[in-house]
Formats: C-alpha cells, sequence, structure tokens
C-alpha cells in the first residue's frame, strides 16, 4: 500500500500514475475539499520549458510533464489552448539595461533551442505585430498554452478514484513517538498507519513533513503572488510574459488570461508572512509600474484585485534551492519546493516517482 500526502497537482498525479501501474493508493488531505491549497491559485500556464537549465530536474520533468499532460486533457476532455507567449525585453531605463536584455534573450532563446522547443522565434517589429507590447525585441514562443485549472483537478481526480484511489480528506499525517499517524482535523482523533511507502507532495507543508521525518536542514518559505484582474483582455489571445530575472526562480508580472475570458496581470514577488498568508500586500500604483514596463494598452484604473498564490521556495542550510528535489529516506519519498512549473511537470514528476520506485 502505497500513501501519498497531498492532493494538489502533483500529490494527485503521483496517486493516479502508480494507480495505473497496479498500486494500492490512498491520497491523504488535510483540507475537507481536495485541492483547496497552492494548485488552484496560479495562472494556469502550460510551460514549455525554455527557462530552466537542461541539466536540472525541473527541466527534464517540465519537458515530459507537457507531453503527458496534453495526453491527458485530450483523453479525458479538460479545457486547454496553446495560444502561444511573447517574451518581450520590454521598456529599459538606461542604455546598460537594454543591453543586459539583448543578452539574456539571446541566452534564453540558445536554451529553448537546445531544449528542443519548436519554432522559436525573435520579433524586433513590435509595434507591428503585436503593437500592444513595448520592447524593441521578443522572443514568440507559440508552444505555450493554458489550462482550465478547476476543470483539470476535478478531471484527475476522477480518473485518479476509477482506478482505485482512495480519498482521506480531512487527515493530516504527523508524527508521534517518530510513528507515522493519520490525525483528524475536525476530532483531532490519532490513528497509527502503516504503509510499503509514503509519499510527501506536500507542497507548502512539505518541509514540516520531512523534518519530522528526520531530514533537518530544508526550509519551505512561502513566497506571495499577486494577481490583478484586468477590465479588459488583449484584442488576442496571447500571453506576454518580459524576460525573467536571473536572481529568481518568479517570471515577473505577466499577461495572462484564463479559457472563460478573464484577464490577469501577475504574479508578482514578495514573502508573504506565513503559510496561510493569503492578502494583498502591493498597491495598484506599483503593480501598475511592472505591467508597463511590457504593454502600453492598460490604464492604472484597469487593474483591480484578483487573488493571491503562494510558491513553496525551497531553502537547503539557509541557502535557496532553484532546481526541485525528490529526495529518498528509508521507505518515504519527499518532494520538495515544487514550485512553477509545477502545474506543467507534474505528470513528469509522477512518472520520475514511479521510475524510482
Amino acid at each position: 500500500m502505497i500513501l501519498v500526502v497531498g492532493s494538489g497537482i502533483v500529490g494527485s498525479w503521483i496517486a493516479y500514475y502508480l494507480a495505473k501501474q497496479g498500486k494500492e493508493v490512498y491520497l491523504v488531505e488535510k483540507e475537507k475539499n481536495a485541492g483547496d491549497g497552492i494548485s488552484g491559485r496560479n495562472s494556469g500556464v502550460l510551460h514549455s520549458g525554455i527557462y530552466y537549465d537542461l541539466a536540472s530536474l525541473k527541466s527534464k520533468v517540465c519537458l515530459r510533464g507537457y507531453e503527458l499532460a496534453l495526453s491527458f486533457f485530450q483523453e479525458y476532455d479538460v479545457p486547454y489552448k496553446i495560444c502561444g507567449k511573447l517574451i518581450t525585453t520590454g521598456l529599459s531605463e538606461s542604455e546598460e539595461e537594454e543591453t543586459a536584455k539583448l543578452q539574456s534573450l539571446e541566452a534564453l532563446l540558445k536554451n529553448g533551442e537546445a531544449a528542443g522547443i519548436p519554432n522559436l522565434q525573435v520579433i524586433d517589429n513590435l509595434a507591428t505585430r503585436f503593437p500592444y507590447a513595448n520592447g524593441p525585441l521578443a522572443i514568440w514562443n507559440p508552444k505555450t498554452g493554458v489550462v482550465d485549472v478547476p476543470e483539470y483537478l476535478k478531471a484527475l481526480w476522477r480518473a485518479s478514484e476509477s482506478k482505485g484511489v482512495q480519498f482521506l480528506k480531512n487527515k493530516k499525517l504527523v508524527f508521534q513517538e517518530g510513528i507515522p499517524h493519520l490525525k483528524d482535523i475536525s476530532s483531532g482523533d490519532l490513528e497509527s498507519i502503516e504503509a510499503d511507502l509514503f509519499i510527501n507532495a506536500g507542497g507548502l507543508y512539505s518541509d514540516e513533513l520531512s523534518r519530522a521525518h528526520g531530514m533537518d536542514g530544508y526550509e519551505i518559505r512561502p513566497n506571495k503572488g499577486e494577481y490583478f484582474r484586468l477590465r479588459k483582455p488583449l484584442p488576442e489571445e496571447v500571453l506576454v510574459y518580459p524576460l525573467p530575472l536571473k536572481t529568481s526562480t518568479a517570471l515577473g508580472v505577466h499577461y495572462t488570461f484564463n479559457l472563460g475570458g478573464d484577464a490577469y496581470a501577475g504574479p508578482n514577488s514578495n514573502w508573504a508572512k506565513s503559510k496561510e498568508d493569503y492578502s494583498f500586500q502591493t498597491e495598484r500604483s506599483v503593480y501598475f509600474e511592472s505591467l508597463q514596463k511590457i504593454l502600453n494598452c492598460y490604464k492604472e484604473e484597469d487593474l483591480t484585485e484578483g487573488y493571491v498564490g503562494l510558491r513553496p521556495r525551497l531553502f537547503f542550510q539557509g541557502e535557496p534551492l532553484k532546481d526541485f528535489q525528490i529526495l529518498s529516506k528509508d521507505n518515504w519519498i519527499h518532494l520538495l519546493g515544487i514550485e512553477s512549473p509545477g502545474l506543467t511537470s507534474a505528470p513528469g514528476i509522477a512518472e520520475e516517482v514511479w521510475n524510482r520506485i
């Protein structure tokens, strides 16, 4: 028997994938409703893998996860759209900044080509092709898309149950005297539990479970991403991103849309006060300053508060780790620091876990 902790997109994919291999799988979720955590609070973007070091686990599972996800969408009628992404240099405040951005764009293009992303293009006539975008140059990446995340999660849970996965909701896995127990959130009752394999896909709380299991040094610091709703969408369905900063795993304030017709700017990157801190803290004027570096068709009054997501930013002994971590100890597998592109990578992570088993 295998016990998976966390019913977000990653934990659910692991449960589904292992059940397809004929394993007896239980999926533990501390909330009453599966998926109430960070999986439902992201931009819903399907990433192509252009950003990531090709030697990293993050690159491997993103590239593989994209292909597995599209097959799942088609099999289970999950709404999605491959719309393409514009990655623009945006407005620069100095010649030095513009030169640095051009160098970053060239490096990003080479990385994408090395990753096998097809039909990447450099666009130098933005005013003609994308009149609403700012910047002298941009990369056009046709592989990127968006998915209806709530429908995706529902389809994944239905598929998991059809393969025999059993959901244990409103339960939390805790250690008592070194022995794993299931704690009922409502009553507080404890029940000892045995399994052939435990898989920790606890997202923001994965570090707490790994420490309780004796793996010291890993810490999740919640990083807040705020999304502002836009009064109107762009005239075409396309994603618009700035060139990412090398110092962060966040990709910067960008433009996205969902399949219901709503458009958003976000997310930014701020440290949250706690793992439950979903409050807005950025002034609209400050947020608008970031947005207008890449888009010229919005006014500040076009922005209203939308929603807030949290990234499980991983540190080891106080130092940040940019790559995903899948770590084994005894009969446990711990998944730590699974932030963006976790939504895209989830099927690839599930396959990786199965291969390691």
